[in-house]
């Protein structure tokens, strides 16, 4: 029987060539990592059709906060307006309020238009707002 040195180590020829099989089984089943391909961006289509004579905007408002529960003072101090952000089309704007509406129906023969999603803000409230193109 042939032996094959490994180091110091003798071993007989059946034993390297099962060496060599698990080798060979190892490198079958090792994987490589795939190559992620680059995320594309996703192209932001405008939304807003030319039919509406209104102009979208991202309104960012605070607003009160209340609760009914029962709170210590630590709980009470803790309490913060909120911040909220809402996106729509301005319908109207004056030194008292701000009304937007973020979804409408338009009738195709009547050319009527319907509002949904509607929001009255007092003007006073309004943080910032920012026109969306």
């Amino acid at each position: 029987m042939e032996e094959i040195k490994i180091g110091v180590v003798h071993l007989p020829g059946w034993m390297s060539s099962i060496k060599n099989i698990t080798q060979i089984i190892f490198m079958a089943t090792k994987r490589k990592p795939k190559r992620r391909k680059p995320r594309r961006r996703k192209q932001v289509v405008p939304t807003q059709p030319n039919d509406i004579p209104y102009s979208k905007y991202r309104i960012e408002w605070v607003d009160a906060l209340s609760d009914s529960g029962w709170a210590d003072d630590r709980e009470f101090i803790k309490m913060k307006l909120a911040k909220p952000i809402n996106e729509g089309w301005v319908f109207s704007k004056d030194k008292d309020s701000v009304k937007i509406f973020a979804s409408y129906d338009l009738d195709p023969t009547t050319k009527e238009m319907t509002f949904g999603d509607r929001t009255m803000i007092p003007t006073s409230w309004v943080v910032k707002m920012t026109k969306i193109v």
